[in-house]
């Protein structure tokens, strides 16, 4: 990378535009065909980069004869532009405070479109977890969620990846209903469970939490999970899993 090349993408350049933009300054009034040679960029795609740094006011031309050259705007004008861009972002942030919870109302209400995030890997898992954690934290309804523990999952390490969950979960005053998939599994504090032994070796741990679904899963001997996020399918697996709690003994 040129030096000074990500001082100018900080500022929002791409950074073919900075190259072409120091480019401009070390050559001075350059063609297009120059600035392709001289940066290694296709003349097409200099020359659309030339109008979007005179947009900016980074650089202006003129014509000598018959031909086009361009030149940079002194490196002041950067400062400006500076300016100009840390100007927007205020009046963006001053504007948040009525936007966002306009956009909130509009996420809220995506149940059409549900939402699916993938993770892989222990990291994965501990975000699922700790994703957990923070949404039951916050969620309106009662601080309870739902699994369907799967022995094969849990025995594959899953909370491995967080080991001191359960700590926290009880600290955050949050309560859990467990209904085992096969042998094992322990309660800790603010937690119930109750099994079903005769289904054994189910690939997949399902997690029913503040309006989502979490399904984590083996996959090649990795870990992997996916958070659904709707609350049509979480009050319906929610129903369905408290029905059959019902009829655990």
């Amino acid at each position: 990378m040129e030096p000074y090349e990500s001082v100018l993408m900080e500022l929002g350049l791409t950074p073919k535009e900075a190259r072409i933009y120091l480019a401009l300054l070390k050559e001075g009034p350059s063609s297009v065909r120059q600035l392709a040679s001289v940066t290694g960029i296709n003349r097409g795609t200099v020359f659309d980069i030339l109008k979007a740094l005179q947009s900016s006011g980074l650089a202006r031309f003129y014509n000598e004869k018959t031909r086009q050259y361009f030149v940079a705007s002194p490196p002041d004008k950067l400062r400006e532009l500076g300016e100009e861009r840390a100007d927007a972002v205020s009046r963006a942030n001053k504007s948040l405070s009525e936007v966002v919870p306009a956009l909130e109302s509009l996420y809220d209400s995506g149940d059409k479109h549900p939402a699916a995030r993938m993770y892989e890997g222990m990291e994965g898992v501990r975000t699922i977890l700790e994703d957990i954690l923070e949404s039951m934290e916050s969620w309106s309804g009662v601080k309870e969620y739902y699994v369907y523990s799967s022995s094969a999952v849990r025995d594959a390490g899953l909370y491995a990846a967080f080991p001191d969950y359960t700590e926290h979960r009880i600290a955050a005053e949050i309560a859990v209903k467990t209904i085992s998939l096969g042998p094992g599994g322990t309660t800790a504090g603010l937690d119930a469970r109750k099994w079903i032994p005769a289904i054994e070796g189910v690939p997949t741990y399902t997690l029913m939490y503040a309006g989502k679904v979490a399904h984590i899963f083996l996959s090649k001997s990795e870990l992997m999970g996916v958070i659904l996020e709707n609350r049509g399918i979480f009050d319906t697996q929610r129903l369905l899993f408290l029905e059959l709690w019902k009829r655990l003994t």
